[in-house]
């Protein structure tokens, strides 16, 4: 089974503002870790149960899992994702040293 992936709108505002940090540091850096969250991403499509579950999952009704990814010599990032159907919803971003989801960041539905 194929799934679609829909990055939700905090996810992608988290992801925009990381790529601007590490783009003030490095043009080159920012690209990078650019596709490596792009890859990460799309893998959800393929498999999205063979990710562990994150530890807002305990928080939640619905079951939170995560993707880490990071480039070549960089800092390990996560997506935080929820599986709907046929539907991979990333929820949020997250950087190193980053605060687990609130409560007001988990799904309603």
């Amino acid at each position: 089974m194929s799934f679609t992936l829909q990055i939700l709108p905090r996810a992608e505002h988290d992801a925009q503002a990381i790529f601007e940090y590490i783009h003030a540091r490095s043009e080159d850096g920012a690209v990078r870790w650019w596709h490596a969250f792009e890859e990460a991403a799309y893998s959800l499509t393929k498999n999205p149960t063979r990710y562990g579950f994150a530890p807002e999952n305990e928080l939640s009704e619905f079951e939170i899992r995560q993707f880490l990814f990071k480039t070549p010599h960089g800092r390990t990032y996560r997506g935080v994702f929820v599986v709907v159907g046929n539907e991979v919803r990333v929820l949020r971003v997250r950087g190193p040293g980053e605060a687990k989801l609130s409560t007001d960041e988990m799904p309603t539905e």
